[in-house]
């Protein structure tokens, strides 16, 4: 399933009418920032940034092989957009590997044109960009366009002696939103293996990651649906005997994350469940003004975990046909809904909910 994961892309985005491009002249992964660690618990981490020369934003796509004594791992990865002349770092973490010393091959990248409207969020490089005594940085952004950002993150290349490329760091805050002309602090950690190494940090904002579209055969059918996660799905495949979606997902950040997916409704009594390795977890089940279920589960920090959605109708080929279909002619819901209901679903844990913890 692994070497079809980024051919379920590309035929996505085809569908929607989006050229693809292979990597080009301006669209690349710099030798300079790709690069792989063992974490400190062993686990195999990849690093680097897909750097945007064009004068456009794009929504790039990385395809990582990794050899592993007798055995080729090969996946591919969806990154948030990338604003012109910007880079989009990123950082995916391999529990797989099982040999001391992997081989890396260059990743491949291939990219379509991202959204028009993005949002122009800047980091504020002055005296109140620090890096302190442990390592971690910290500072200030500012929204310097028209309109009201969500869902707002900082990432970072982390940078040694010698300009070396050692990390890649994301901001721990939860900026929910930022209003035109706002500014609001952040700060990164890089991973405790580098603390005392850090020279400088190369530091770039982005909004609401984007939802990604993709599908998978289900009784010999296409089914579509899509999610948006600050980490990573992988071998997603459908169950035809249990009625239930299976895939992996990674969270290569040292704080909790979430994945919201999108299912087009089969019946209004429709009851979803997750398990996680098998087990069943906590999550919430709401639906949106398009007739989509949304499913909200969160993700431990810097984690690798094996999920399993159940609660699909087993007789309803025709109605998931039609409703696939019309599903896709909606476009991207804004990303401010997505945004309002994990807001709410943040203000009822601190009413004191139990839930997802």
């Amino acid at each position: 399933m692994r070497h079809t994961v980024i051919i379920v892309d590309l035929v996505i985005l085809f569908a929607l009418g989006l050229t693809v491009q292979v990597s080009s002249a301006e669209v690349w992964i710099p030798d300079n920032e790709i690069s792989s660690y063992f974490d400190g618990d062993g686990i195999y981490t990849v690093i680097g940034a897909v750097k945007n020369s064009e004068n456009y934003p794009i929504i790039p796509t990385i395809e990582i092989k990794i050899l592993d004594t007798d055995k080729i791992i090969s996946e591919s990865y969806t990154l948030p957009v990338a604003n012109p002349a910007k880079d989009i770092p990123f950082k995916i973490k391999f529990d797989q590997v099982s040999s001391k010393n992997p081989i890396l091959e260059k990743p491949m990248v291939t990219f379509v044109p991202g959204p028009t409207d993005y949002i122009n969020i800047e980091v504020v490089y002055d005296n109140t960009l620090v890096k302190h005594q442990d390592g971690h940085t910290s500072g200030f952004i500012v929204n310097n366009g028209n309109s009201t950002a969500y869902g707002v993150k900082v990432y970072a290349l982390v940078h040694g002696k010698d300009n070396k490329f050692i990390d890649v760091g994301k901001s721990v805050e939860s900026i929910e939103k930022l209003e035109p002309g706002e500014r609001k602090e952040f700060s990164i950690y890089p991973d405790p293996l580098f603390a005392t190494q850090v020279n400088y940090y190369s530091c770039f904002v982005i909004g609401d990651d984007m939802v990604i579209p993709t599908f998978v055969i289900r009784d010999n059918k296409r089914f579509d649906f899509r999610y948006k996660t600050e980490g990573y799905l992988t071998n997603i495949e459908f169950d035809n005997k249990k009625d239930a979606l299976n895939f992996i997902v990674r969270n290569p950040w040292p704080m909790k994350s979430f994945v919201n997916i999108e299912f087009p409704m089969e019946s209004e009594s429709q009851k979803f469940i997750v398990y996680q390795e098998n087990r069943e977890i906590e999550s919430l089940q709401s639906r949106d003004e398009q007739d989509t279920w949304h499913i909200l589960f969160n993700l431990d920090p810097q984690s690798t975990k094996q999920i399993t959605i159940s609660g699909f109708e087993n007789n309803a080929e025709q109605n998931l046909q039609a409703g696939s279909e019309s599903y896709y002619l909606l476009g991207i819901i804004p990303a401010a809904l997505i945004t309002v209901g994990i807001v709410i679903w943040k203000k009822r844990k601190a009413k004191g909910s139990s839930v997802l913890n």
